[in-house]
């Protein structure tokens, strides 16, 4: 059996199926910068830069056996912090990115280690907890204590902690169930938008299309789709079907909720759209704005904001670009001063991303009130507009998702956004002005295709 390693939880957790086709392959596909951009994970020189004040050892070894070996020596050592240590028990290998010596009694002597991961995102997610919990785990078979806590380094400085003890129930049923996978049993197929993070999506998508599965469904619960097959509805084509006493004999969903449901089903079915209601996209003013913005999370930047003006039908696209984040506030102050221009414009984008980017750099870098109503309460998000009043024969309603269902097309027919995270990788290492001009038509055509979806939607 494959060796349990900390990245597992997280591939887990995003996908089961995700283990079991890398054993199958017997190998992690994935090239190691997009590893570590699907472990939310940072480039070596921006962890630095957040350990700057820290006297740091680094395990710099490429064999894993000595590799733990010097970390053990390490900790032996007494040394305050530890920088890609490994931690292996038999068949557990974890890599935690710090390792941070803290009073306590253990095998070493007066002193014991908790484990520390940074990541970009500022939320604590089951992932990172699970992934500490298993550095807690090894460390306790290593030092013979076990950690309290748990912690994780966020981008902005901030250390955020959680107790172990209160997770380790749930850690050791899914180390279990990773166990068994690893062991050879296929998990059950069920499609969610975090499949797509996994190098095997494809394979996942057409495996439940192939068992007409259920969760094939936008935004199906688990708990729903047990739902409806207790009650004698195990597919689409049934739940699409269905009668009034069917559904009415399922428990535990709401009947509005299943009605909606059902008419997914017909949609996927049918291959059609349903229209619930008018979208409602009201026209402010002869100028438009759409909004969509680029970022590296390898270096906790956003490096471009594009902008589609559209004036009397006719449309010009305007990008603000930084280099690194020397630029970034010169790029945030371009971008307002367009805004400015055209005070009575109505700016859209594509999901929840840039409000959260916009609330960011009014914080770090501040713009007026009538800049921050427009951007962060004015603004109008497509995609809700779009759900509350369309069902779409699709499983996931992302922009690409959409807008290529609809007739629109993209220059690199298989960009996405992880491709502009390696394109501006290029760019920022090598100068590749070709890599940033990649960047730049792949986010004028996704300011395109948002307008392209909202000209669409008027004209219904």
């Amino acid at each position: 059996m494959p060796k349990v390693t900390e990245q597992m939880f997280y591939k887990y957790l995003k996908c089961p199926h995700w283990l079991m086709y890398e054993m199958r392959d017997g190998q992690d596909v994935q090239e190691p910068i997009m590893r570590k951009l699907q472990d939310e994970g940072l480039l070596r020189e921006r962890e630095l830069e957040l350990l700057n004040a820290r006297d740091i050892v680094e395990v710099n070894l490429d064999d894993v056996d000595e590799a733990s070996q010097r970390t053990v020596e390490l900790m032996r050592q007494g040394v305050q912090t530890i920088y890609k240590g490994v931690l292996i028990y038999r068949d557990w290998v974890g890599r935690p990115d710090v390792l941070e010596r803290v009073e306590g009694k253990s095998n070493f002597g007066n002193y014991y280690y908790v484990a520390c991961d940074i990541k970009r995102s500022s939320h604590l997610k089951d992932e990172y907890r699970f992934q500490g919990a298993f550095y807690a785990e090894i460390l306790e078979r290593i030092q013979g204590v076990r950690p309290v806590q748990g912690y994780v380094l966020h981008t902005n400085g901030e250390i955020e902690g959680y107790i172990i003890d209160e997770m380790l129930a749930e850690f050791h049923l899914t180390l279990d169930s990773i166990e068994r996978i690893l062991e050879g049993e296929e998990p059950p197929i069920f499609l969610t938008s975090s499949c797509k993070q996994s190098p095997y999506f494809s394979e996942c998508h057409a495996h439940a299309k192939a068992c007409d599965d259920l969760s094939l469904l936008n935004r199906l619960w688990r708990s729903e789709a047990t739902a409806l097959k207790e009650a004698g509805i195990p597919d689409l084509s049934t739940l699409a079907l269905a009668t009034k006493q069917q559904l009415q004999a399922v428990s535990g969903i709401a009947h509005d909720r299943l009605l909606f449901l059902s008419q997914q089903a017909k949609a996927m079915k049918e291959d059609r759209i349903i229209k619930l209601r008018n979208v409602e996209f009201p026209k402010i003013g002869d100028i438009e704005l759409v909004v969509d913005i680029e970022s590296d999370p390898l270096r906790d930047i956003d490096y471009l904001f594009g902008v589609l003006k559209v004036e009397d039908g006719k449309e010009t696209y305007h990008s603000f670009f930084a280099k690194d984040q020397d630029e970034v506030k010169n790029m945030w102050q371009d971008f307002v001063a367009f805004l400015q221009k055209y005070p009575q414009a109505k700016i859209y984008h594509y999901g929840w991303y840039e409000t959260d980017v916009f609330k960011k750099f009014i914080v770090r870098f501040g713009c007026s009130d009538e800049i921050e109503e427009r951007l962060v309460y004015k603004a109008v998000d497509v995609l809700p507009v779009l759900r509350e009043a369309v069902i779409f024969p699709l499983p996931f309603y992302s922009l690409k998702d959409i807008a290529k269902y609809l007739g629109f097309s993209w220059r690199s027919a298989d960009a996405s956004g992880l491709d502009s995270v390696l394109w501006f990788n290029d760019y920022y290492q090598n100068s590749d002005k070709k890599a940033l001009q990649k960047i730049v038509d792949y986010n004028e055509d996704d300011v395109r295709a948002t307008w392209f979806l909202i000209d669409w939607a008027r004209k219904q």
